[in-house]
């Protein structure tokens, strides 16, 4: 990992000011991230919304305890994504509400639909920065619960 990978996921992520809107409905561009290749896929999600270590998330949601004791607390209910990438693991941050601290609902129903189609966590992460053939990336529509829940029924057919 260069020394700048290194230092993405050490810096924590950005805190909204009080009263300010999350950027989860935002009209980023999808780019061509998805043409690409999920090696690009990991890039615009490490880019757009970070990739974070458990301490990270943790400091982040006002979790206490050792590294074992915060990673529980996060994947204690399975709703959270974490991704192997090298030989970290990592929490996408396209699934928290910064402002609230805490993990968006909606996210939390697409994992449970993801993973009951069989896929691995790394498949759903990847899935939310894929055009579904209109502009639209699952990630960008994340605060539409409807629009979200039918593109991932659509998906894991459900």
């Amino acid at each position: 990992m260069s020394d700048r990978e290194t230092q993405r996921h050490s810096s924590l992520p950005p805190r909204q000011a009080p009263g300010s809107s999350p950027n989860l409905g935002s009209s980023r561009s999808p780019g061509t991230a998805e043409t690409a290749g999920p090696e690009a896929q990991w890039q615009s999600m490490e880019r757009e919304d970070g990739l974070y270590t458990v301490a990270q998330i943790a400091q982040q949601l006002g979790f206490g305890g050792g590294p074992n004791s915060m990673a529980r607390q996060l994947t204690g209910k399975g709703r959270i994504l974490v991704v192997k990438r090298g030989k970290q693991f990592l929490y996408p941050g396209f699934q928290f509400d910064w402002n609230s601290e805490r993990v968006l609902p909606t996210v939390k129903d697409v994992v449970r639909m993801g993973r009951q189609a069989g896929w691995p966590d790394e498949r759903i992460a990847l899935w939310f920065y894929t055009s579904n053939g209109g502009l639209k990336r699952p990630v960008d529509v994340r605060s539409n619960e409807e629009e979200l829940i039918t593109l991932a029924g659509e998906e894991f057919g459900q």
